[in-house]
């Protein structure tokens, strides 16, 4: 097989970099709706995660963006963190800036998709990486990233690549569409139950507990699993990511699956979830325990509702690092309802909770086999037209 020898400046129609600047650089003002501003921090797990965004109008928009984005390209993060990829399958009118690049390949030459796979693994991962600089915050040059060396295999196998390791994205993310589709259901079941339910007023407290297990890191073994604020997807009461707790240095809370993991540092980021594993926490988070597991779905709601962070983050003590407390949380009113509502609720909703913990579980298994895959299809010892069914 031919392959083409060529540095990635050479592969590319266009690179467009804002050398960390933002729309607003130029004068704009950020909207309620509008054009999407992608930054660093939106590119997450080969994708742009669709929370915490700017707009800016349609007038900024053409100022700021010569090239519009289109499907096919590819965005990487040029620090903090560097070498973030996703890649960008239909048309968009975003507008990107703060800390990021833009490339596209040339058409017959690059396959955008099979470059952010290259970017994500392989030697030429590596060579991106390498090519870091800085002594406070790591990050990527323009200059530098150009040189990075591609081994290029005929257009035709780059496609054949992209579309098998993009079989497992695509279905990933189809499983985190239905897990975000089934997570608004759920909050509309609790939420119809509580609203219509003929339970007295009580507090969050009489459906959980905290859990108060503290473990010191030398007891903690390598193999746990550990959740830190930096796993916890803002809004969403399913976690679909965790590392292993091999070399934590500092103290944790022990926790089980079926917990809540209410994030305390600033708590307006709403970092809730339900713990689908047994594990070890950040102490920058709560861990809350159903007293009947029949409640995980409202407890899970209401914890993490807007109203309640609202409240405790209002509460919340220290002024640069807020914190809030489980006193907060504990004595937040809610309605108490009947062993009949209860049951019923618990009938609809804990199926679907387990549903999508086992999306959560299926994902990571995709996830894993595609990066053993990723490099022996990069790299041509491996050749597959397979799909991911």
């Amino acid at each position: 097989m031919n392959r083409l020898r060529i540095p990635l400046g050479d592969a590319l129609d266009e690179l467009i970099d804002h050398r960390g600047k933002t729309p607003r650089k130029l004068g704009g003002d950020w909207q309620t709706e509008g054009h999407r501003v992608v930054s660093a921090l939106n590119i997450k797990n080969g994708r742009v995660d669709s929370n915490d965004h700017h707009y800016i109008s349609s007038q900024m928009y053409d100022k700021w963006m010569r090239v519009p984005l289109r499907a096919g390209d590819v965005l990487l993060t040029s620090e903090a963190p560097a070498g973030e990829v996703a890649y960008i399958s239909e048309d968009v009118d975003w507008a990107i800036g703060q800390r990021l690049f833009a490339l596209r390949g040339k058409a017959g030459i690059l396959n955008g998709r099979y470059l952010s796979y290259l970017l994500r693994g392989g030697p030429v991962r590596h060579q991106l990486m390498s090519r870091t600089t800085g002594t406070t915050v790591a990050g990527i040059r323009q200059s530098e990233l150009v040189k990075i060396n591609l081994d290029l295999p005929p257009f035709d196998i780059q496609m054949e690549v992209a579309e098998t390791l993009g079989a497992f994205d695509d279905k990933i993310e189809s499983n985190r569409r239905e897990v975000a589709v089934g997570e608004s259901l759920i909050r509309a079941i609790v939420e119809s139950t509580l609203d219509s339910s003929e339970g007295r007023v009580g507090v969050l407290s009489d459906y959980c507990t905290l859990v108060k297990a503290p473990v010191k890191a030398e007891m903690i073994a390598s193999n746990d699993n550990y959740f830190g604020l930096e796993h916890m997807p803002r809004g969403s009461i399913f976690l679909s990511r965790w590392d292993k707790a091999e070399g934590l240095a500092s103290n944790k809370t022990k926790f089980q699956r079926g917990d809540v993991l209410f994030g305390k540092l600033r708590p307006y980021f709403k970092k809730v979830g339900i713990a689908p594993v047994d594990g070890v926490c950040s102490t920058d988070i709560l861990a809350v325990r159903p007293r009947d597991p029949r409640d995980l779905a409202l407890v899970a709601v209401i914890a993490s509702s807007s109203a309640l962070i609202d409240s405790v983050t209002a509460g919340a003590t220290g002024t640069r690092m807020p914190r809030a407390s489980w006193k907060d949380l504990a004595s937040w009113s809610v309605p108490l309802i009947t062993t009949t509502e209860r049951a019923a609720l618990s009938e609809r909703t804990s199926p679907m909770i387990e549903r999508l913990v086992q999306l959560t579980f299926e994902s990571h298994r995709l996830a894993a086999l595609r990066d053993v895959l990723l490099p022996e299809l990069i790299s041509g010892r491996m050749r597959t037209t397979g799909a991911v069914s």
